[in-house]
């Protein structure tokens, strides 16, 4: 099992909110230049589609965090995404802050 620190932490809410703000952005932009014209409505549904699949990936990823401390996962694994919103690690009661 590989050591978890707080740079992880930081890491992963950071590649999380850029793909969740970013990655709409650019589905976006890529659907109205050149998926719309291209294949019509299913463009627009594929780089949303993969924007969505990302975004999913991105938010386990954070989830699935482990505690610096005890090495157990700081946040529940239910309710999804929910979860990522505690302050402190489920298991030992470690801070985030």
């Amino acid at each position: 099992m590989e050591q978890s620190n707080w740079a992880d932490y930081q890491l992963l809410k950071w590649m999380f909110w850029i793909v969740l703000v970013g990655g709409l952005a650019v589905a976006l932009v890529a659907a109205e230049r050149v998926l719309i014209d291209r294949y019509g409505a299913p463009g627009l549904f594929a780089a949303i589609g993969a924007w969505l699949v990302s975004t999913a990936v991105a938010a386990s990823r954070w989830q699935r965090f482990r505690c610096p401390r005890c090495q157990h996962r700081f946040f529940r694994s239910t309710p999804p995404l929910l979860a990522i919103l505690a302050d402190r690690c489920v298991h030992c009661s470690q801070s985030k802050d």
